[in-house]
């Protein structure tokens, strides 16, 4: 587009085309490369889920089912657990009040109505216990 427009002499360019025509021009060009890219992205993803579902086809049994489900959630824990879960593990447990109590006067009122220990959520693990969580379950997949 803009080599044609480079193209053209300057007295025919001011006579036959205005700011707003290139402007729309360009746009459409744009639109054009656009589409472009967003058709390759989804070739690309489909693709990618073709050879997903193919190779999840191909699986026997999921790879972490041999993995014992404490191991995958971690040791249980009142401490690790967020101010958001221990909330809610109040709410669900009828304690009242807890809006305005500290998480330790929380896991204290939960531990005495004898609520079990929640496991701790994945999500508050640490860089280090999420590599050794991974190297177990490799151990385990890789054993005969």
């Amino acid at each position: 587009m803009v080599e044609a427009l480079v193209n053209r002499s300057d007295d025919c360019l001011r006579e036959t085309t205005s700011i707003a025509d290139l402007f729309l021009e360009a746009n459409r060009e744009l639109a054009r490369s656009d589409a472009r890219i967003y058709r390759s992205v989804d070739r690309h993803l489909a693709k990618t889920r073709e050879i997903l579902n193919r190779a999840e086809a191909n699986l026997e049994k999921p790879l972490l089912a041999d993995l014992p489900q404490d191991m995958l959630l971690g040791k249980p824990s009142y401490e690790r657990q967020t101010r958001k879960s221990l909330e809610s593990l109040c709410r669900t447990n009828g304690i009242r009040g807890y809006s305005r109590m500290t998480k330790e006067v929380m896991i204290f009122r939960l531990k005495e109505s004898g609520v079990p220990t929640p496991s701790v959520p994945l999500d508050a693990l640490t860089k280090i216990e999420l590599i050794a969580l991974l190297e177990e379950a490799v151990q385990r997949i890789n054993q005969p």
